[in-house]
């Protein structure tokens, strides 16, 4: 910025100059153009040369043009090396005359034409020092080079300033307080007090803070729940060895000869195993962390075949509609656990809401499993014909506990499932509901780093290791 202005600025200093200096030869001329022809005293001459800063002036005498130089004229300024018409020259000739001036060395003539600003008569022709012009220039080019530096100073310092004030320390404020924050998030003299600014900054403060609080929240309610499920999984436990113990007694009544105590045993096991699998899916839940994935290329058709056997105790028609080519990536005993959750609900949508067990299931209740490829997913679909799943149950489908829909259930196998699909990177959504069924689609992402590895042998469980039977 300072170079832009500089240049212009120079150029109209040169200007000024020389027309200082032709005003001012002007008059000298007029003093040395005595009349009658008289000459005037050398010593005269030299004063008025040296006040009026120049070298010498051309007159014109009877139609002659006569040069009267300084007396004190050097060897070096007898010499004439460059000629500059003030009337004619271009603003571009002013400006690279004047840098080539300021540039130059030695002290040559410079000879100058000109129409004084209030002379009378015609153009000046006089000479000047270019020594005398480069001094002029030098001192004129480093005045406004030394303001530059003062203003840009002034001006950084300014900018320093705001930029500090406005924006570097409250930055500084947010990361020191979001590393104080991660340190220790549970102490509240680590939540940010946000300011009354009402720009961007005040805006990323008012929403760290409430981030902060909440999840300060959140981290209270984790502990809270974290020692309430510790309570729970205890009781679980204990529970789940009394019921079964009550479940022993339960199969000695069933060989009762009594017929009411025969009538009133199914009943009473079909409660008792209710319990038992709440117990369990409890316990499960409560265990379940979020282990690494180990991904292997999973034989699909055979491992829903492999949780069709396990599923075979349950009298509904279990159909195996995957064809025998799809494979998908994914960890074979998690995604054995989300199918196997989502059959066994299915098979549960099926039996009527008073029913107890298997034995009232509506007829023709039947599950499919299929799966196709999708771009970069495979899709897999469990679908039943039972009557639907309520509104009720929908609104908290994917959610622990709130999600069943059948009246002694858990919600925890369609949450499992959930969680399961999402830990793979894939989504778990209930795509039909209607009065024909309910289908959900669990969809995976197809891992092409994966792509190539070797298929398991057909009806292999992906790792080949037994499996036991999933809650």
């Amino acid at each position: 910025a300072e170079i832009v202005v500089l240049i212009p600025s120079v150029s109209k200093q040169r200007l000024d100059w020389l027309s200082a200096r032709l005003e001012a030869a002007y008059l000298v001329g007029l003093a040395l153009d005595a009349p009658g022809g008289e000459m005037i005293e050398t010593e005269t001459a030299e004063q008025l040369f040296a006040t009026a800063n120049i070298l010498g002036v051309t007159l014109d005498r009877d139609g002659a043009r006569t040069l009267i130089m300084t007396p004190k004229l050097t060897a070096d300024q007898a010499r004439v090396m460059r000629f500059v018409n003030l009337n004619h020259d271009t603003p571009q000739e002013h400006a690279a005359d004047a840098w080539s001036t300021l540039l130059s060395r030695g002290d040559h003539s410079i000879r100058v034409v000109g129409k004084p600003k209030y002379a009378a008569g015609g153009d000046v022709d006089m000479f000047v020092s270019q020594a005398a012009l480069r001094r002029d220039l030098q001192a004129y080019a480093g005045t406004i080079l030394g303001l530059s530096l003062i203003i840009s100073s002034l001006t950084a310092g300014l900018v320093f300033w705001s930029l500090n004030r406005m924006i570097i320390r409250p930055v500084s404020r947010l990361t020191h307080n979001m590393m104080a924050f991660e340190q220790n998030p549970e102490e509240a003299a680590n939540v940010l007090r946000p300011s009354r600014r009402i720009d961007e900054i005040g805006v990323a403060e008012r929403s760290l803070s409430a981030l902060e609080l909440r999840t300060q929240a959140l981290l209270g309610e984790r502990r809270r729940l974290a020692a309430l499920g510790a309570g729970i999984s205890k009781i679980s436990h204990d529970l789940r060895n009394i019921l079964a113990s009550a479940q022993l007694m339960s199969d000695r009544l069933a060989k009762s000869e009594d017929p009411r105590v025969r009538k009133l045993s199914p009943r009473l096991i079909s409660s008792l195993d209710r319990a038992i699998a709440l117990s369990r899916d409890t316990l499960s839940y409560a265990r379940m962390e979020p282990a690494a994935l180990k991904l292997e290329t999973v034989d699909l058709r055979g491992l829903v075949a492999d949780i069709m056997d396990d599923a075979a105790s349950m009298t509904v028609e279990l159909q195996n509609l995957v064809d025998e080519s799809l494979r998908v990536n994914a960890d074979s005993t998690q995604l054995y656990r989300a199918i196997f959750n989502l059959v066994r609900n299915a098979v549960e949508a099926l039996s009527p809401a008073e029913a107890d067990g298997d034995a009232n299931l509506r007829p023709g209740a039947k599950v499919q499993v299929s799966a196709r490829r999708e771009s970069d997913r495979v899709v897999i679909e469990i679908a039943d014909n039972g009557p639907g799943i309520p509104e009720d149950a929908r609104r908290h489908l994917f959610e622990p506990f709130k999600g069943s829909f059948k009246p002694g259930g858990s919600g925890l196998g369609v949450a499992i499932a959930h969680e399961i699909a999402r830990a793979h990177g894939g989504e778990l959504k209930l795509a039909r509901n209607d009065g024909a069924g309910a289908v959900f689609e669990l969809s995976l992402p197809v891992r092409r780093a994966d792509q190539n590895a070797p298929a398991p042998p057909s009806g292999s469980r992906g790792s080949g290791a037994p499996r036991s039977f999933p809650p």
